[in-house]
């Protein structure tokens, strides 16, 4: 969950340059809209990769000392950064589109405090989705944080592959590339 939170500092970020005016300078640089928002979207996405090593690293290295079993991050390394990378342009593709909706700050935040919180409820991000029951638990499915939570789930404790999360990781894309396609159609520069 604490991942797609950076998506209300993304937005939050995106409509102080937008309230400041800098997107209207920033347009006569030779780079297209998709482009200037990307740039915009990077240093959340940054953040986020930077955050989930610090909570890996932690786990593995301070877990022990408290006397618990270190975090077993699977078989597969690469596997747990493409799902970490893809969940991080989730994450700041959810920002675009926040700050595409949003009029305000405050909209930003009520919207995305009520949204992403919902969201990480019913996607098994705070207890297993099992425990949600059949009627939270199909709602959850419609959730990226609920794929996101699949996909560590498949390499952690199911010690499963890159090969075998493409489902999870294509849900992602999807997720992403409709947060994107929405928010650059959205957002207005002015």
């Amino acid at each position: 969950l604490f991942v797609f939170l950076m998506a209300s500092t993304t937005a939050m970020s995106i409509h102080s340059e937008k309230k400041t005016g800098t997107f209207r300078r920033l347009l006569a640089a030779p780079l297209d809209k998709a482009e200037l928002l990307s740039g915009k979207m990077l240093p959340g996405f940054v953040i986020i990769l930077i955050q989930i090593a610090i909570v890996f690293a932690a786990s593995i290295l301070l877990l022990p000392l408290l006397g618990l079993d270190r975090l077993y991050l699977g078989n597969d390394p690469l596997a747990v950064v493409v799902v970490s990378v893809m969940i991080a342009l989730c994450s700041t593709s959810l920002g675009l589109l926040l700050a595409a909706i949003a009029r305000t700050e405050a909209q930003i935040s009520g919207i995305s405090t009520v949204a992403l919180w919902i969201m990480g409820a019913v996607s098994g991000a705070f207890v297993p989705a099992f425990f949600l029951g059949d009627f939270l638990g199909t709602i959850g499915k419609i959730t990226p944080h609920y794929w996101a939570v699949s996909a560590y789930t498949a390499l952690f404790v199911r010690g499963q592959t890159l090969a075998d999360i493409g489902l999870e990781l294509a849900i992602l894309a999807g997720f992403t590339l409709v947060f994107f396609a929405i928010g650059l159609w959205r957002f207005k520069f002015e």
